[in-house]
């Protein structure tokens, strides 16, 4: 018998290699360009101290150039490094200034301009409860979209010291992080058989929920 663990998904971009990291961030918008154009909030989250995951979010932003799609303001977590791949950006700490945060997104929402979040990834993960794209929804109301960038285990031994952990069975979760764990693990194992291209990055995108995306990416 074959049982389901955690929400369905729907795969936007199967298992593929690719050379650069910009290079997968334009395949993303290539593949999603209505539901992009749809969303005029973006949360955008990466694995801290993964300058590629950052390089991918760039290539993303610099391939949506269209009218009405493009994101006019781009604000930063100033806690990630490698924030200066993102010159023109308002940084802002997320968390502990979240109420100005939101005053900059309404503010920019109210002149029609779009507005894109770059954070860590359990910032931007619709799957967990009460972290801060939670708090946009659920306390402030706003209609986000979120695309959260990891890496991955390859094979079932690294699964045991990946992070953020896969707690199954009920265990206590004192991270609050599991639910993010378990999708990044679940969808990751249908890539183990799979073979890796030295030199270039492996990467897929996956639909975890009606606003909600995850993008596996890893160095080979």
């Amino acid at each position: 018998m074959k049982f389901n663990v955690g929400p369905e998904t729907v795969t936007k971009i199967g298992f593929t290699h690719v050379s650069q990291p910009e290079e997968m961030g334009a395949l993303v918008f290539e593949n999603l360009q209505p539901e992009i154009k749809a969303a005029p909030i973006v949360i955008l989250g990466v694995t801290p101290n993964k300058i590629e995951e950052m390089e991918l979010l760039r290539g993303f932003i610099e391939k949506n150039q269209e009218a009405g799609s493009r994101y006019d303001v781009v604000i930063v977590e100033p806690m990630l490094p490698y924030v200066e791949l993102f010159r023109e950006a308002v940084y802002i700490p997320i968390k502990d200034e979240m109420p100005r945060l939101v005053e900059g997104i309404n503010k920019a929402r109210a002149e029609g301009l779009r507005v894109a979040v770059i954070v860590p990834n359990i910032y931007s993960s619709q799957l967990l409860e009460s972290n801060p794209v939670w708090k946009l929804k659920n306390e402030y109301q706003l209609d986000v979209t979120s695309l959260s960038v990891s890496t991955y285990p390859v094979t079932r031994e690294q699964e045991q010291h990946f992070e953020p952990k896969c707690l199954d069975g009920g265990a206590v979760d004192p991270a609050g992080t599991s639910a993010f764990g378990c999708m990044i693990r679940n969808t990751a194992r249908r890539t183990h058989r799979r073979k890796l291209e030295p030199n270039k990055y492996s990467t897929l995108l996956e639909q975890t929920g009606p606003k909600d995306y995850l993008i596996l990416f890893n160095r080979n």
